[in-house]
């Protein structure tokens, strides 16, 4: 795999000055191919070949038909018998400028995780394979919770299980946030452009309403242990970053009661087995690293509910069982269970009942957008999306929209809807990614417990030694920097070297060496962070800000228009009606008559109405405005935003 695609990708990085008209990065794209590779029978396939071969993205045909139509009424193409011929020279993007500086950028992350990789057991030592441990990183950012995806991501397929890749990019991801700044503001070129990539699969998004107010999102109970923090830092940041945007978007946040409940039972299971040899699980592993006890653990339990008030997410009564609004219980079960392999038979229950619930509120509503459906759960299991989403191609109530859908495609679809509004989104939901990639996994755990069992009875560790690598905080990260993630590489010599660096690290820890490292480099990556993250909190609150003077603005704007027009309209109809109307000027008449008739063709032939001339109008206020602010405070917005 060549770097094409993640150059492209780098390429299509949001620009969050501009507006948000996704189709609008891929223009360039269709226009430069058709300039490289002229033919007289131009169609979406010779496109789509061409976007292939020449930047590695697969864009779905009727993406790239919706650019075409554009450039015909620009009158550079005409079509004839449903293909495309160019009828004026088109002008040249010159993409090639831009894409030396983004195979700039590429090379050194590329070149970097080849650096980096040659301190792990399993160094990347060719181009290709770095390039596709990226692709495998990035692909698993993806949306499917929409039928209009033709395809989950722009990314040509990778095959194959790529667990090390993603773990190894992880770990080079908060290596470079912590020691590379240029190197990791690359990187989040290709996030973001990945990300606007997933628009590009839907053309569809362009029509969608631009706020969330006809819709609850019920979120699952993992993301309620994820904002109360149970579960790291990274990830609360992320979540509770979506939960602001969707509130800004005006959309509504709840959770059902049977969640409520199991977020208790979670934490009281937790409590039980945070000093327990058999204690597994994120939230007893966040626990072991800061040190967290029992009591802390209930006394959290006991602070859910002024924490998720504090955040405007209500509890919601979980629905009664209505025989005509319920699922098939026993098929959507056997579709839980080829995704995911639970470990407590009630946390199916609860992810069965949550479906159901979902799908007896919208009562029988068959929904054609997410803007429109009504109600929907929000998750962090992607198994358990996938699973309602192939549940729901199979019935009429969700063939469109899932009844479920994950963190991160909603964080994805929301920051599409204002990018500059919630401009740190994709770092959080990055770091979150990455963090939770670093965990090792129940099954993992599972067979170290038991590889460990057997040394400590065979007499080749010790039972402090055991003790050791059972409950350090130092295990888990040695473990997983050791193997990547990979249980066929978790034998008896990586246990053995797991143990030798523990020792190591306590040693240095007890010394004060570790601390003081530690102190110094957090000290100064807390001083970036503070720095970046004010920069963020300053362009959030310019955007919101002007978003909200640009709708203001649009209103009135419209309102003045269409009474300018219904005035005249009512004068001339009392007129008529007290038999006046020869006092009225002919030319008023006949302007009258204009705008009217105007108004009506335009209904008729544009589809234009006062509802889809509002967000036209509003975003051109809003990038008035943005503009007005940036000149005032002297500042380039992207800059400022992107400035560590």
């Amino acid at each position: 795999m060549s770097t094409e695609t993640l150059t492209s990708l780098a390429m299509l990085k949001v620009k969050i000055d501009h507006g948000g008209n996704y189709l609008d990065y891929l223009q360039p794209f269709v226009v430069q191919v058709l300039v490289d590779h002229k033919s007289d029978r131009v169609t979406s396939e010779f496109v789509n070949g061409h976007i292939l071969e020449q930047f590695g993205l697969v864009i779905p045909e009727r993406t790239v038909q919706v650019v075409l139509k554009r450039l015909a009424k620009k009158r550079f193409l005409e079509r004839e018998m449903g293909v495309y011929r160019v009828i004026k020279n088109l002008p040249n993007p010159n993409i090639d400028d831009k894409k030396r500086d983004a195979e700039k950028r590429i090379d050194s992350v590329v070149s970097g995780l080849k650096a980096y990789s040659e301190s792990i057991r399993k160094p990347v030592s060719e181009t290709e394979d770095a390039v596709k441990s990226i692709c495998a990183f990035l692909s698993e950012f993806n949306i499917s919770c929409l039928r209009a995806y033709l395809r989950e991501t722009a990314i040509p397929s990778i095959v194959g299980n790529h667990k090390p890749d993603i773990v190894l990019v992880s770990k080079y991801i908060l290596h470079l946030q912590k020691n590379d700044p240029y190197r990791f503001e690359s990187f989040m070129q290709m996030v973001q452009g990945h990300m606007l990539a997933n628009a590009l699969l839907c053309p569809d998004l362009q029509t969608a309403p631009k706020a969330y107010q006809d819709v609850t999102f019920y979120f699952d109970t993992p993301l309620l242990i994820r904002l109360i923090g149970a579960e790291g830092p990274a990830k609360k940041r992320a979540i509770r970053g979506l939960v602001q945007l969707l509130h800004e978007l005006k959309g509504n946040i709840s959770a059902f009661s049977h969640s409520r409940h199991e977020l208790d039972a979670v934490l009281d299971g937790a409590a039980t087995y945070i000093d327990s040899r058999n204690g597994r699980g994120t939230i007893v592993l966040e626990a072991r690293r800061v040190g967290a006890t029992k009591s802390d653990l209930l006394l959290l339990k006991n602070q859910i509910d002024s924490k998720l008030s504090e955040f405007r997410i209500k509890i919601a009564d979980t629905p009664p069982y209505i025989e005509k609004f319920q699922i098939d219980e026993t098929e959507f079960e056997k579709h839980l269970d080829d995704e995911i392999s639970y470990y407590n038979a009630r946390a199916k229950q609860f992810d069965i009942n949550s479906l159901r619930s979902i799908y007896a509120i919208r009562e029988n509503l068959s929904p054609v957008s997410l803007e429109k459906c009504k109600a929907v759960l929000v998750t962090s299991n992607a198994g358990f999306a996938r699973a309602a989403w192939k549940y729901g191609q199979k019935h009429q109530l969700s063939p469109e929209v899932s009844g479920v859908i994950t963190d991160f495609s909603l964080a994805n679809l929301a920051w599409l809807k204002a990018p500059m509004g919630a401009i740190d989104i994709p770092e959080t939901e990055i770091f979150a990614y990455a963090y939770g990639a670093l965990s090792p996994s129940r099954d993992f755990l599972e067979k170290f417990m038991n590889e460990i069992d057997k040394l400590e009875k065979g007499g080749q560790i010790t039972v402090r030694d055991h003790q050791l690598l059972r409950s350090s905080s130092f295990v888990s990260d040695d473990l997983m920097e050791l193997t990547l993630g990979d249980e066929t590489a978790l034998t008896s010599e990586t246990i053995f070297e797991t143990l030798e660096r523990v020792k190591e690290e306590i040693l240095d820890e007890e010394g004060g060496k570790l601390d003081e490292e530690k102190k110094q480099h957090e000290n100064t990556r807390y001083a970036l962070d503070s720095t970046k993250q004010k920069n963020h909190h300053i362009i959030r609150k310019i955007y919101w800000r002007c978003h909200r003077k640009a709708q203001i603005c649009a209103r009135v704007t419209i309102g003045l228009v269409v009474g300018l027009l219904i005035v005249p309209v009512i004068i001339t109809g009392a007129f008529l009606r007290l038999g006046l109307l020869p006092m009225i000027p002919a030319l008023f008449q006949y302007t009258i008559a204009f705008f009217v008739g105007l108004l009506a063709l335009l209904g008729i032939w544009g589809g234009v109405n006062v509802k889809g001339v509002y967000p036209k109008i509003q975003a051109k206020f809003r990038n008035w405005f943005l503009k007005r602010e940036a000149k005032i405070l002297d500042i380039d917005i992207d800059e400022f935003a992107n400035r560590k």
